[in-house]
């Protein structure tokens, strides 16, 4: 490869990136990214595909550079912590001028970027799509037929949320417990918004734990809330309990002592059902 600025070799990446993991990229797409003009995008675009000509090619419907099937990571490793960083943590983006910023966040999981990008165009076209799955209910590998519409990250794990024809309501699908996604088809299956509870808004107030002595609530309210009595967060309804999970709160101060958790929800019995498990 050509020695280029530094900028462009960023960009050139980033059109691999979205390529390997959404299917396609556009102008629009990278403007969302990079705050450059978009004729200068349009260029990365154009200069990639020449670079790499057998990864995409361009769908003049679209507006865009689709994958195709002989897709293979060049200028990158095809490692989903390289779209992560890319679109995953774009509110640490201030922090990468010039800074070292080190995450002790791992995935648990590996995820691969041809059935994360055959996901992300069912949600983008509002498709159905067949996948194998396993769970810990059922964990030998069995087929399910779901309509996605959002991915939610959670710790070291991320999910899709979708309607399952199996189940007959929406659920949280682990991507690592994927093994197996077919292309999108057009689908007759519930739709995001017949998703009721993706739709509610919840209140999760976490506080310090009961159980801790004065001056380490002290401690607690100014580490996590800023000096005040808690920490409230306006989620929707089914990513709550992974926000539970990610600060590590008691539900059953009862049961969940400290020095484990140093957090506890505030009055979790009268959330609404599904908040919590």
């Amino acid at each position: 490869m050509a020695k280029t600025p530094r900028g462009h070799q960023e960009r050139l990446k980033a059109v691999e990136i979205l390529l390997l993991w959404e299917g396609r990229v556009s102008r629009p797409r990278l403007a969302e990214i990079f705050d450059v003009h978009g004729t200068v995008l349009s260029r990365d675009m154009a200069a990639y595909a020449d670079l790499v000509p057998d990864i995409c090619q361009y769908d003049t419907g679209a507006r865009a550079y689709v994958v195709t099937p002989y897709a293979r990571p060049q200028l990158t490793n095809g490692h989903f912590s390289e779209y992560e960083a890319l679109v995953g943590t774009l509110a640490l983006r201030g922090l990468r001028a010039g800074v070292e910023l080190v995450s002790a966040q791992q995935h648990a999981t590996q995820i691969q970027h041809g059935p994360f990008s055959r996901i992300h165009a069912a949600i983008r076209e509002c498709k159905q799509i067949q996948i194998e799955y396993r769970s810990l209910t059922n964990p030998d590998a069995h087929e399910r037929t779901i309509r996605p519409h959002a991915f939610i990250q959670a710790g070291p794990r991320w999910h899709v949320r979708a309607y399952c024809d199996r189940a007959k309501e929406f659920r949280d699908f682990n991507l690592g417990r994927i093994s197996r996604v077919d292309d999108p088809a057009q689908s007759l299956l519930a739709e995001a918004r017949e998703d009721q509870a993706w739709d509610t808004q919840i209140t999760l107030r976490l506080i310090p734990h009961p159980r801790l002595n004065a001056a380490q609530v002290q401690l607690v309210r100014d580490e996590y809330m800023a000096g005040t009595v808690a920490r409230a967060f306006e989620v929707r309804l089914p990513v709550s309990k992974y926000l539970v999970q990610a600060y590590r709160a008691a539900i059953d101060t009862s049961r969940q002592l400290p020095p484990d958790f140093i957090l506890a929800v505030h009055e979790p019995s009268e959330l609404p059902p599904g908040a919590l498990l």
